[in-house]
């Protein structure tokens, strides 16, 4: 997928927003489910790590989950802990590359994959060692064939773009399901952002329409009606997730909601299942 419009995404403005805690959290959990030696593919990797301003959205994400690692569900603890600990630190936040390499074990591989170059190069600065491998490129177009490369080992897959055009919505869903059609043992996790329902929906319509299996969860934090320029919520699409990890994101989504919500008493999750063997969604708050 080429540069859009020669315009660059900026993840270090907005490292440890509502998105990316939980996006992380359920990185953790599906993590911790893997049951042999592992790959773990980034197809939009960012930096790997983020210094963070004395303001900015992680107020509103990471920023609120001080002091709360104890409390959070067992697995998102080994993520949390050490977020918690460089945030307080060192006010830096560490992007997926960095969270997934730090849960993974010596067995494991990382192969990550940045479009921007200056981006690439930070990357590279910052995550090194055994069994990583560090790609400047398209990542969705990279996929079909790391995923063949590493056929035999459990692979999971995060997929997090920027969705700065729209055309995103269509282009990048439309990828993933290709590669699981042609590596059905392989897990995929899509995070995308919430400001209405319109794009997301639209989104999960043409996906269900094409007979594929998958499951959705989101969380609100804040009220669709409210219009601003930071993330009212975001959700996670997932592809062959492992039985049970879905009720873990639900209960996870459910513990986030009070504590990210940008108004007192106000957020909301959607789970949604579609494809064979579901039918309809349900709703919490």
């Amino acid at each position: 997928m080429p540069l859009l419009d020669g315009r660059e995404y900026e993840h270090r403005l907005h490292a440890g927003n509502v998105g990316d805690v939980l996006k992380h959290a359920a990185l953790a959990l599906l993590l911790a489910r893997r049951s042999g030696p592992t790959t773990y593919v980034d197809t939009h990797a960012g930096a790997g790590e983020y210094a963070l301003s004395a303001t900015g959205e992680w107020t509103e994400g990471i920023g609120r989950l001080s002091g709360a690692a104890e409390g959070a569900p067992r697995a998102v603890q080994a993520w949390l802990g050490p977020a918690l600990k460089l945030l307080a630190e060192r006010r830096r936040y560490a992007g997926s590359p960095r969270v997934a390499q730090s849960l993974l074990g010596p067995g494991d591989r990382l192969e990550l994959t940045e479009r921007s170059p200056p981006v690439h190069a930070a990357l590279e600065g910052a995550l090194r060692g055994p069994g990583v491998t560090i790609s400047l490129g398209d990542g969705l177009e990279r996929l079909p064939a790391i995923l063949a490369a590493h056929a035999g080992r459990e692979r999971i897959v995060l997929c997090d773009p920027p969705f700065a055009d729209r055309g995103e919505w269509q282009i990048v869903p439309r990828a993933l399901a290709a590669a699981s059609r042609d590596h059905p043992t392989a897990r995929f996790c899509l995070w995308y952002p919430v400001k209405s329902y319109a794009r997301p929906n639209a989104m999960l319509a043409e996906l269900g329409r094409s007979g594929m299996r998958a499951e959705v969860v989101e969380l609100i934090t804040t009220p669709l009606t409210k219009k601003k320029n930071r993330l009212n919520g975001s959700g996670l699409l997932l592809i062959g997730a492992p039985p049970g990890l879905i009720e873990e994101l639900s209960a996870l989504a459910a513990w986030l909601g009070p504590r990210l919500a940008t108004q007192a008493g106000y957020w909301s999750t959607r789970c949604v299942g579609f494809g064979p063997g579901f039918q309809g969604e349900s709703d919490g708050d």
